[in-house]
């Protein structure tokens, strides 16, 4: 545990320890000692019921009137500020916050309205220390790479390599660094080998969320540098966005920001059910009436109608088409230098708006700005795919899932070029690379329709009928007509996919 006195207003914390006033001890209980410590850590932010929680119970599964009580005793000692307010405030339906002078780095980055991560100098554990220029190249590489990433904001590296070879608690090096995630790392060089281990951190709770090692060529250094680079860089992104979204799910309900609401449509976005692409609307449109120009949730929201459109295929109305494209329009004039705003709404444009070239052109841009992002891999893949270059569909998606194996979206990639087989008229190949995704993505109806063409196609009509069935289980909607709205999109191949599903008894 770091041992470092926190101090904040008149207060003075040792962790663990003891809480002094001016100097004054106050008799304050241990686990009313952790819930302070968590929001002092948080340096001024709010901090949610379920993390205090987590910070000061350990994990332990605990009601949350223990958590009020412990609040309730907090303020009896503390007092009143001296405007007369409450030194811990209570933000509705989210957590709390400490309103005393918590450090201005910590509050910076919780107002920032995005995960925070900070790279720090990785160690040099060869036996040489001239071989700290690879490490530090290593990370510099890692920070210039996760800039391009607008889910998050990153300290920069001359902010990081303060900590240098000078070793500090996790918790205390995110509370001065005013972050909410580290990434630390190691380098090890033996003969002509050498080996990176990376780990990254929620400094609030202490939780090691993922590591990894990778092993490389020296003969290869620089080369190595760039595949580390891609590596972590693929599966930091998709790991810092899938704990907020479960964070968002704890939190239950959510506070109204529009950051919030954002992150409480993800979840029901990327469960992948049919309806849950309306649910997800309806939380996005929330988010965008309270901060209008909020690029990332205009992009989603019309993702969303893209979604109901061909995922589910569910005929959209008029009124639905002109919105999504409305709202496509309006993303890219507030972020058309963000590469996922571009390649989401590049996607819109082509799959519903019939703009072929434009969205082409968006999500070769997209991939162009950020090569490492799975979504922008994904959605070039899409795109390419309805216009009949298979070849480049095939590239990004395998790139797409080789930088993030384990995300929803590396399975769609695998979808995706199951369905370029398809096309292709490979369906035996066809069926393995579909069966592959359906391990993750066994309840998302592209997969499902996908199949039963390549299934029919083989003659094996029969388990192509089971495959129809299933899916009309979980999208019952789901119908030849309504494919025919991406077949409006594609090249003269989409009768593969049409005919295939005819023969497995789609109507």
């Amino acid at each position: 545990m770091d041992e470092t006195p926190l101090t904040a207003g008149p207060f003075t914390l040792y962790p663990g320890r003891e809480l002094r006033r001016e100097g004054r001890l106050l008799p304050v209980g241990h686990r009313a000692l952790l819930v302070l410590e968590g929001m002092l850590r948080a340096g001024g932010g709010v901090v949610s019921k379920a993390d205090l929680m987590t910070y000061a119970w350990q994990g332990a599964i605990v009601e949350e009137g223990n958590l009020t009580v412990q609040i309730s005793s907090l303020r009896k000692e503390l007092g009143l500020r001296p405007d007369g307010g409450e030194w811990i405030v209570t933000v509705p339906r989210v957590g709390y916050r400490f309103a005393g002078d918590a450090p201005s780095a910590g509050r910076a980055a919780t107002e920032s309205g995005r995960p925070t991560l900070a790279v720090l100098p990785f160690l040099n554990l060869s036996a040489d220390p001239a071989n700290d220029y690879f490490a530090d190249g290593l990370v510099a590489d890692l920070i210039t790479a996760f800039s391009r990433f607008r889910t998050f904001a990153v300290v920069s590296r001359t902010s990081s390599f303060v900590y240098k070879n000078q070793p500090a608690d996790a918790r205390d090096v995110a509370r001065r660094l005013g972050v909410r995630y580290l990434l630390e790392g190691s380098v090890r060089l033996a003969g002509p080998r050498v080996r990176v281990t990376t780990q990254l951190i929620d400094a609030l709770t202490g939780m090691h969320l993922w590591a990894t090692s990778l092993d490389g060529d020296v003969g290869q250094i620089f080369e190595f540098q760039d595949r580390v680079t891609e590596s972590v860089v693929g599966l930091v992104e998709p790991q810092i966005r899938r704990v907020e979204i479960e964070r968002s799910r704890r939190r239950w309900p959510e506070n109204p920001l529009a950051y919030d609401h954002f992150l409480r449509a993800l979840p029901h976005f990327y469960g992948r059910a049919p309806e849950g692409y309306r649910t997800a609307l309806g939380y996005l449109e929330e988010a965008i009436a309270l901060e209008p120009d909020y690029a990332v949730a205009l992009a989603y929201a019309s993702w969303s109608y893209a979604r109901w459109g061909t995922v589910a295929l569910k005929l959209l109305a008029p009124d639905e088409a002109s919105r999504c494209i409305e709202l496509a329009r309006q993303a890219l004039r507030f972020g058309d230098d963000d590469p996922l705003v571009m390649a989401i709404c590049g996607h819109s444009l082509l799959t519903i708006g019939h703009m072929r070239a434009e969205g082409l052109s968006l999500v070769g841009r997209a991939m162009e700005a950020n090569p490492n992002n799975v979504v922008v891999l994904m959605m070039v893949g899409i795109c390419n795919m309805l216009a009949g270059d298979l070849e480049l569909t095939e590239r990004a998606c395998s790139r797409g899932y080789a930088l993030s194996p384990g995300g929803l979206e590396a399975s769609e990639c695998l979808a995706i070029t199951g369905f370029s087989h398809v096309l292709r008229g490979n369906y035996e190949v066809a069926i393995e690379w579909l069966e592959r995704s359906q391990k993750t993505l066994a309840d998302w109806p592209p997969t499902h329709w996908m199949l039963a063409a390549a299934q029919a196609h083989t003659g094996q009509i029969e388990v192509a009928q089971q495959t129809v069935e299933r899916l009309l289980a979980i999208a019952p909607h789901t119908s030849l007509r309504g494919l025919e709205v991406i077949g409006d999109r594609m090249d003269d191949r989409f009768h593969l996919l049409r005919d295939g599903l005819r023969l497995a008894g789609l109507r």
